[in-house]
């Protein structure tokens, strides 16, 4: 096990970073007026804000928000990574 430790947490952070990138394109591209009302994904709803509603500043606040989060999150996995292992990821 502290053989594969590094694999394991990098295994990790791709695996965060597959959990705020949720493919946004392919629910754009698979909607139709069934799953228009009931799909909504984070940048679906920032596409809609902007693009659709030309709610520039709100858009741009929402994905600014969703950058910050992603930060945090690979903060936190580098601050796990050198807890447990003694160096970091980064």
């Amino acid at each position: 096990m502290p053989g594969i430790l590094p694999t394991l947490f990098v295994l990790l952070l791709l695996g965060i970073a597959d959990l705020i990138n949720n493919g946004m394109d392919q629910y754009f591209v698979f909607q139709n007026s069934i799953t228009y009302n009931k799909l909504e994904t984070l940048e679906l709803y920032t596409y809609k804000q902007g693009l659709k509603l030309m709610d520039y500043s709100y858009a741009t606040a929402v994905g600014i928000f969703k950058s910050l989060i992603s930060i945090v999150l690979l903060f936190s996995t580098n601050f796990l990574a050198k807890k447990v292992r003694g160096e970091s990821i980064i």
